[in-house]
């Protein structure tokens, strides 16, 4: 299960502002970690965030030839088909 980050943290380990609609998520290669940045809309649902869509995909690990040039660097997230959190192409 996917651990919680301290609301005034995640911004600043991503390292973009949260936005009102859009996931987004960085990979910290030297913790082999890979960090999600809620959006506001996830957030104020109320759900718990471990139970959201992206924390549940992330949970099944991640596919490195996805994330490989992608590492460092903020990129907005998605699921693919198969249900494997991926960075979205063009973001980031």
């Amino acid at each position: 299960m996917s651990d919680l980050v301290p609301a005034l943290e995640i911004e600043e380990i991503v390292g973009v502002d949260r936005h009102p609609t859009e996931h987004w998520g960085r990979a910290v290669s030297a913790e082999q970690t890979v960090y999600i940045l809620h959006s506001e809309a996830c957030l104020a649902s109320g759900v718990d965030l471990r139970d959201c869509e992206f924390s549940v995909a992330l949970d099944s690990g991640i596919d490195m030839r996805d994330w490989s040039k992608r590492e460092d660097q903020p990129v907005q997230l998605g699921i693919d088909a198969d249900g494997w959190l991926v960075p979205e192409a063009g973001a980031g």
